[in-house]
């Protein structure tokens, strides 16, 4: 099992949703400046259950489960001057087409305030881009009271066969 992760220090809450890979819905609450919440649908038993909602719950991607299988996890980051993160965009890719979810950024607190002039000399932008390499398997993170920090997934890597000499049929 490998966990895929943005190379980035984490200071929030973490979360973590190993081995729940039957998503059928995503809900992902945001403002014009980050991503605030996230909660998942997962299919156990044949039944759609809920996981914890991980801050405000807002708005939702639908898969078409069984058939829609995530392959690729793309997030956009910004840090600021005093060592917050904060999730701005969230792209999930499937065999079937491509869901996003992009906010302005920025830091509402700082936009109109003097002191701080161009806000962007007071954020780093981070982007992660992953292709699932495997079996997707699950997501985890960490979040703040008012925003969801980072996100990873888990995957089953493909396995490969070696092939030894000895085990070849002539």
């Amino acid at each position: 099992m490998l966990k895929v992760v943005p190379g980035l220090s984490q200071s929030g809450t973490s979360w973590d949703h190993q081995g729940k890979s039957k998503i059928s819905q995503i809900f992902i609450g945001c403002t014009m400046y980050r991503i605030e919440s996230i909660q998942f649908a997962y299919i156990e038993d044949g039944r759609a259950v809920l996981s914890e909602r991980i801050g405000r719950r807002d708005g939702c991607f639908t898969f078409d489960y069984p058939s829609e299988k995530i392959t690729r996890l793309s997030c956009c980051y910004e840090t600021y001057y005093d060592g917050h993160r904060y999730l701005r965009s969230i792209r999930l890719h499937t065999n079937k087409c491509k869901y996003e979810v992009c906010c302005l950024g920025g830091d509402p607190d700082l936009d109109n305030d003097p002191f701080f002039g161009a806000l962007d000399e007071y954020v780093t932008v981070t982007e992660f881009d992953y292709e699932v390499g495997g079996e997707f398997y699950g997501f985890f993170g960490t979040n703040w009271d008012d925003g969801i920090e980072t996100i990873g997934f888990y995957m089953k890597p493909k396995q490969v066969v070696n092939e030894s000499r000895s085990d070849r049929l002539s």
